[in-house]
């Protein structure tokens, strides 16, 4: 599920950058170590809080209807590891998850007083009838599992697209990330399955300043071909506390 530190912005300089999409650049090889070069910024700026902690609330909407809202606590470090809470409603209230590392996921369930690990081919399903999945979580930094190309530039907003790299796992073909220098991040990213058509579309609102930055305080998962959307709204944004390297265990899962 981003979330959830996909929640928080990306942020880039582009500056560098005066293309308009309908120019060419000069060769294609440099196009992709330009867009090599800004993916790495965009993660950099991602994680330049070491320590971040935030509560949000989870609204599931069906058929433009909202079915239900629930809300977690997350606490990060870095962008690999990542432990979320989940305190309401009731029938999901203790439900934890822990990302240890870029590529390993546990779930503890109350209802079971179990931890499991979500395996490989189950990261990419909705997580609690969410447009978010497991994957999302690993996807949070993106350079050390996608190669980029420089599209261009329009107006302040930049376009890399992203493919995986080899040797690399993803549910999708194709990413296409859009980065407003207005804003200083990524404001939307789309989703292309492996025959190439468009699957979801995930928008960052809600740009708030926050200290020498801003940050999206809001986050849109559309499914494309359902038309169903799932949207998270951060509060309490704290990235001055320092978070305890042993809240990243499974043995804190397992605490009441």
């Amino acid at each position: 599920m981003k979330p959830v530190s996909f929640l928080l912005a990306a942020f880039v300089a582009t500056s560098g950058l005066t293309l308009a999409y309908s120019q060419p650049v000069s060769a294609a090889e440099d196009n992709v170590t330009k867009g090599a070069s800004i993916l790495r910024v965009v993660d950099d700026r991602a994680a330049r809080y070491p320590d971040q902690t935030y509560t949000a609330s989870m609204e599931i909407f069906k058929r433009g209807e909202l079915r239900s809202t629930m809300v977690f606590s997350m606490s990060m470090k870095g962008l690999e590891k990542q432990f979320i809470h989940f305190t309401a409603p009731g029938d999901v209230s203790g439900m934890k998850i822990l990302m240890e590392d870029s590529n390993t996921i546990y779930m503890y369930s109350p209802e079971f007083q179990k931890v499991r690990r979500v395996a490989a081919h189950m990261q990419n399903q909705g997580f609690l009838g969410s447009e978010f999945t497991p994957e999302d979580m690993v996807m949070a930094k993106l350079s050390p599992n996608f190669d980029a190309e420089l599209i261009g530039k329009k107006g302040s907003e930049t376009q890399l697209n992203l493919k995986p790299k080899a040797g690399k796992t993803s549910s999708f073909s194709k990413l296409e990330v859009f980065i407003d220098s207005g804003v200083g991040g990524v404001t939307r990213i789309r989703y292309f399955d492996g025959a190439g058509n468009l699957v979801r579309t995930q928008v960052r609102e809600g740009w708030t300043k926050f200290e020498d930055t801003q940050i999206p305080t809001k986050i849109r998962m559309k499914n494309e071909k359902t038309g169903d959307e799932t949207v998270i709204n951060l509060s309490g944004i704290d990235v001055k506390t320092a978070v305890p390297d042993d809240l990243f265990s499974r043995r804190t899962l397992m605490r009441g």
